[in-house]
């Protein structure tokens, strides 16, 4: 109804036009006199040529006047509480568009976020440096500065890291930026890791840092990595491919040593190559590397051609 219509006109013509008449019956309605008057005329439309459809709808609990018993005599009403739950409103609105002939559009679901995930461990591993690990094998490492070398006892065939005894769970290893160095033996034996992020601000990838992880299938060796040490990625038997940015200035004894790596290349910064530090790796049958690197004895396996490049 448009605002500051005369009632008189406006409302019959509206009642005249519509075609569901949805009625709202609670206390309320007993405030004002005329909806007395439009309930009376939107009944002495309904079988008259445009057919109105009345739906009653009665809302709490509430004594019926004897105007509205008059009316609801013959018509069956609906009841809803005082605050209906959404599935009793969508009910009613399909009613409604049914009635109209336009069926709504489905309502769509809410998009849900995920459930939290659950940390199984967490702790130190740096003086500056911690580390969670999450119900889904990922292990977050973040702080600032170096994290700290982790030792190999031989007695007890372990390391001293704070995951070993969940190591072979882990998946992920993601290094956020603010850690320096990645410590001696941090990662070793972490059979069923595939994936490790390295950023920006690492260093130093320390001693048997990845040693043994032998499903890990790639890895990227950012550009201000400077030294790649001894045993960092040997026997990581799954591992086929190397991306060694130009920065690193050493590649360690046995980095890389019984790999799956089918192609490498050395970067122009590098000057020089470990002992055996490409040993063993079978697939790997040619390297281009500058010719100014020192290259130790047995780095590359005897099958492999390697060439100098200026």
């Amino acid at each position: 109804m448009p605002f500051g219509g005369d009632f008189a006109r406006v409302i019959p013509a509206q009642i005249d036009n519509c075609k569901v008449f949805l009625l709202l019956l609670n206390e309320n309605v007993y405030h004002s006199d005329h909806i007395e008057n439009e309930v009376g005329l939107a009944f002495s439309r309904r079988n008259k040529a445009r057919n109105i459809q009345i739906l009653p709808l009665e809302i709490g609990d509430f004594t019926r006047k004897d105007w509205i018993r008059y009316y609801l005599i013959h018509t069956q009403s609906d009841k809803f509480p005082e605050n209906p739950d959404e599935q009793r409103i969508q009910t009613l609105v399909k009613w409604i568009a049914r009635l109209l002939g336009k069926e709504p559009a489905p309502q769509q679901k809410p998009k849900l976020s995920p459930p939290p995930t659950k940390i199984v461990k967490r702790g130190k591993c740096g003086n500056s440096v911690n580390f969670t690990l999450d119900e889904n094998g990922v292990l977050a490492i973040f702080g600032t500065g170096p994290m700290w070398d982790f030792e190999w006892d031989d007695k007890t065939k372990t390391i001293n890291t704070p995951w070993w005894y969940e190591c072979k769970t882990i998946s992920h290893v993601e290094i956020q930026h603010g850690v320096t160095t990645i410590g001696k033996w941090a990662f070793d034996r972490c059979t069923g890791l595939t994936s490790v992020a390295i950023p920006d601000s690492v260093t130093t990838i320390e001693v048997s840092a990845f040693g043994f992880c032998e499903s890990l299938t790639s890895v990227t060796i950012p550009g201000n990595v400077t030294t790649i040490g001894d045993f960092s990625f040997h026997l990581c038997t799954g591992l086929t491919s190397v991306t060694i940015s130009n920065g690193v200035i050493t590649i360690g004894v046995l980095a890389f040593a019984a790999t799956g790596l089918t192609s490498v290349a050395i970067p122009d910064s590098v000057t020089t190559i470990g002992q055996a530090a490409f040993y063993g790796c079978d697939n790997l049958t040619s390297v281009s590397v500058p010719a100014r690197v020192k290259i130790a004895d047995d780095a590359f396996d005897p099958r492999a051609r390697v060439t100098r490049r200026e």
